[in-house]
């Protein structure tokens, strides 16, 4: 389907929380993450896909992404896995119903990716690969409403376009463990 991978329990369910703008690299992130963790990867932009083949992203639309992706956030946090949540999560409203659930779990660790604003701007404008449809007209008209994450949160700059390096990958990875 797309929208969940991994295949490896750890025992307690931590929920890795990805925010950050369209085109700041965190799908690119999430996968790294959840092949290295055996992490379960879901994506809202696959599961948007999946419902709804050509999205009209009503509010409607929105909701019922989202409800299922906290669903199957759950389904992996009660079998204890670790689960990355990839989604712009900008505001501390879009934020709350996953780091309810993470609490729940066991655990939540935020994830603020981000990419100086010309890098986002190049990497929107060129084709792209994947289940995301933004563009830059998407990301400017998301940009005024991103929200600062509150409490312990990681920041991830992806600003070169060979993504994460093994290093920073390996920081989150001990964090996580």
């Amino acid at each position: 389907m797309g929208v969940v991978s991994g295949n490896r329990g750890t025992g307690e369910g931590v929920l890795v929380l990805l925010s950050g703008l369209p085109g700041t690299g965190k799908t690119t992130l999430a996968r790294r993450l959840a092949e290295r963790l055996g992490a379960v990867h879901v994506e809202s932009d696959a599961v948007r896909r999946e419902l709804f083949p050509e999205p009209a992203y009503t509010p409607e639309e929105h909701g019922a992404v989202f409800a299922r992706v906290e669903s199957l956030a759950a389904e992996a946090l009660a079998a204890g896995r670790v689960v990355v949540v990839d989604a712009t999560n900008l505001t501390r409203r879009d934020r709350r119903r996953f780091e309810r659930l993470g609490e729940r779990a066991g655990g939540v660790v935020a994830v603020r990716v981000t990419a100086p604003d010309g890098t986002v701007r190049d990497r929107l404008a060129r084709p792209r690969e994947g289940f995301s449809q933004a563009g830059v007209e998407v990301y400017e008209r998301m940009l005024p409403r991103a929200e600062g994450m509150a409490g312990p949160v990681v920041v991830v700059d992806t600003r070169f376009d060979t993504g994460p390096s093994e290093a920073l990958i390996e920081r989150l990875v001990g964090r996580l463990q």
